[in-house]
């Protein structure tokens, strides 16, 4: 079998579907900026996270409480879950706060290798324009 890419530490990639912005991520509670590969890694496990929180496919998940520097973190991990996310405070039935966000990342660091595989596709199916 012969791959094509590989998505394990394409920068690129992520940075094509965040957008040209500085990447800001949590890291010990505050938002800095970081490295591309730092910033992958922190939003990938936050896509993990929203995955085992089981939401449906394009459901719209509001998240209250956001700065600017954190729209663009959590917008790309929505993406990469399937999700979309709001943050104009509306109500709806799935809102989480600006705070949950590093719990989420916690839980999809553990999750991680249930959900690489299906968070890599994601990827190659936004990069293609599937």
């Amino acid at each position: 079998m012969t791959t094509i890419c590989s998505f394990d530490c394409n920068h690129s990639a992520i940075r094509s579907i965040a957008g040209d912005v500085k990447p800001f991520a949590p890291v010990d509670g505050k938002w800095v900026e970081v490295s591309p590969r730092v910033f992958e890694e922190r939003v990938r496990n936050l896509a993990y996270g929203l995955m085992v929180r089981d939401y449906r496919r394009d459901e719209t998940v509001v998240f209250a409480g956001c700065t600017d520097e954190m729209k663009p973190f959590i917008r790309t991990a929505c993406k990469l879950a399937h999700l979309n996310a709001s943050f104009n405070n509306e109500s709806v039935d799935a809102q989480l706060s600006a705070t949950d966000v590093e719990y989420l990342m916690l839980i999809g660091g553990t999750w991680s290798r249930k959900y690489k595989a299906s968070v890599d596709r994601t990827i190659t199916r936004i990069l293609l324009g599937c």
